[in-house]
């Protein structure tokens, strides 16, 4: 009796040590969708995923995390075009590191993900996205509903700790809002270098009406403070006169645009 009993429980332990087994090994892929939910704070989101978390796709969806009557607004936001995949290594992970691969539509290559969970090695890479719609994104965008046409380039980057170390170059190209009838209001490029836990960021502009110079920093201590100065040619100075009122104090013959100061 005692033996069979002991059968019994042995496999039972077996189905249930399979099952767990399978559980790890075909784990959807929107489990991947809580994670990055959880490690944004909301802010990003993984919208139709499909396959596993070791190798599956999805869409991002950056978030509007604004409340109505303290409701949020799920997935209420702008989902890049196209999809996202990946592809995690299982067996780095049991000795504590991270060897995966993203690919983004519009990348001409995948990005390989190396290194441990605190000290994160991101190769470099590039990619160019479609004219987005930010105006789902909430206040202020939603009044702005900026547009434009973006495009991402990076060196060889690393998360140590939360903070990043690197440079990267993001370029908008042909902006325009819907405050003002003046298209395109011009092309710019920010500049972000991460060092010593802190993130620089400066703009230039590259083209177009509307002149933007400015510079700030970001730290996971103070936050986002930036402070940029705006000014129109002189050709479309009387048309973009009201919106540079609206997105900055004036001070002369400039708009002072400030962030977090």
């Amino acid at each position: 009796m005692r033996a069979h009993a002991g059968r019994w429980v042995g496999w039972t332990l077996a189905a249930l040590a399979g099952a767990l087994l399978g559980l790890v090994l075909w784990a959807p892929a929107s489990l991947a969708d809580r994670a990055l939910e959880r490690a944004s704070g909301g802010r990003a989101r993984l919208a139709d995923a499909e396959g596993t978390i070791w190798q599956g796709s999805g869409r991002l969806v950056l978030v509007d995390v604004g409340a109505e009557a303290g409701r949020r607004r799920s997935l209420a936001g702008v989902a890049l075009p196209g999809r996202i995949g990946w592809r995690v290594s299982r067996l780095p992970l049991l000795l504590g590191q991270v060897d995966a691969a993203l690919q983004v539509d519009g990348m001409a290559e995948p990005v390989r993900l190396q290194g441990s969970y605190g000290d994160l090695r991101i190769g470099a890479g590039a990619i160019g996205l479609p004219a987005l719609e930010l105006g789902r994104l909430g206040s202020p965008w939603n009044t702005l509903r900026p547009a434009g046409t973006l495009s991402l380039r990076w060196d060889n980057l690393s998360i140590k700790q939360g903070a990043l170390e690197g440079r990267a170059q993001v370029e908008l190209r042909d902006a325009s809002s819907a405050m003002t009838p003046v298209r395109p209001l011009g092309s710019y490029r920010v500049d972000v270098v991460g060092r010593s836990g802190q993130t620089e960021l400066s703009i230039h502009t590259l083209s177009g009406p509307l002149r933007l110079q400015g510079s700030g920093s970001f730290s996971a201590r103070t936050g986002l403070r930036f402070v940029a100065e705006a000014s129109a040619e002189p050709p479309e100075q009387a048309r973009l006169d009201v919106f540079l009122g609206l997105i900055g104090r004036r001070d002369g013959g400039k708009t002072v645009i400030r962030i977090g100061t």
